[in-house]
């Protein structure tokens, strides 16, 4: 390894404690970027909401791993594949749900449980093998970039653009088009706070019709029943109905402690000798760097800011850049090994 770069940012200003992005980071033996999912409903295990708990337990799963490369003594913990390697990471949040007598309760509703993305490289005799769930990212060589993204984020990041130009017509300030679309998005058109600006009825119906034409023109092949459940209940009580499920047109994968299908995990194998760089990064950025490094990737992300600040235009995402946060937490991560 010549050269290794990383760099890692919670979303909440003054707040870098809550960062849900982990790094894994092993010269000679592997890297990884882990994204913790968003807690819905303040959940803790071990004094971490949920989504940073399986972020940080995945991360000591895979170091673990890492370190049992090659070890006879350890034959389970050997590379056998992507999908042996992301049952492994599912049990290490498995395993933490009984140590913290969770199990039955995160067993009978998915609100509780805790989530993540992973995308690993690791050096394995004279192969990089890559595997990962979820829509963070690798880029080798500069040129050849995986990352997965979700059509379902799609649903809901067209719900907050909706809500955010409808109170924006009315005259809303900007607070309140942030406020009054998070709203929307997290908790849908169906479970609004009774008395709440976002609570009348008529409007719910006008931004619903809007949000479901939209969403059929820009997802035409998905079915309106899985469109009005992400609009009608939104990310906190719709979209984990569509994790790590296959039936779905909107299915995906994610790292939550229990069986990840095989449709949802991607992998990739690259003789290590034609390897030059490897970079990782997490779904906070939404454009890539135009060269390797930090210097690089933050410029591509400033960019990104003061394109579409609020993130409802070419960005548009379930989240935005507000006074008090950045839209997601952001990491990155790039070696040169030669």
């Amino acid at each position: 390894m010549r050269q290794l770069e990383a760099f890692s940012l919670g979303k909440k200003f003054g707040h870098p404690e809550t960062n849900e992005d982990s790094l894994v980071v092993m010269p000679n033996l592997g890297y990884a970027v882990i994204d913790g999912v968003t807690d819905r409903n303040g959940t803790r295990y071990d004094g971490m909401l949920s989504g940073q708990f399986a972020s940080r337990t995945v991360k000591r799963a895979i170091e673990i791993f890492l370190l049992a490369q090659g070890d006879p003594s350890q034959p389970d913990l050997q590379f056998q594949g992507g999908e042996h390697f992301i049952d492994y990471l599912g049990r290490s949040i498995h395993a933490g749900y009984v140590a913290h007598d969770a199990l039955a309760a995160v067993e009978a509703d998915w609100k509780l449980r805790g989530g993540c993305t992973v995308m690993a490289a690791m050096l394995i005799g004279d192969r990089l093998e890559v595997v990962a769930v979820g829509d963070s990212g690798i880029r080798i060589n500069g040129h050849d970039t995986l990352q997965v993204l979700k059509p379902l984020d799609d649903v809901t990041a067209i719900l907050r653009r909706e809500t955010w130009h409808y109170f924006e017509a009315l005259g809303s300030s900007t607070a309140d088009c942030d406020r009054y679309a998070t709203s929307l998005t997290w908790q849908g058109t169906h479970n609004q706070p009774e008395g709440s600006a976002t609570a009348d009825p008529d409007l719910l119906a006008t931004i619903e019709g809007r949000v479901l034409e939209a969403c059929r023109n820009h997802l035409p092949g998905v079915p309106d029943n899985e469109l009005l459940d992400l609009i009608q209940h939104g990310i906190a009580h719709g979209q984990g109905n569509f994790q790590n499920v296959t039936e779905p047109v909107l299915g995906y994968g994610g790292i939550d402690g229990f069986l990840v299908p095989p449709r949802f995990i991607e992998t990739r194998s690259y003789d290590l000798a034609e390897v030059e760089t490897i970079e990782l990064f997490s779904d906070g950025y939404f454009k890539p760097g135009e060269g390797f490094g930090v210097a690089a990737w933050e410029a591509a992300f400033q960019e990104v800011e003061t394109e579409d600040y609020h993130k409802i235009g070419r960005y548009m995402s379930t989240k935005g850049t507000t006074d008090t946060q950045l839209t997601d937490d952001r990491s990155y991560l790039g070696v040169r090994l030669k």
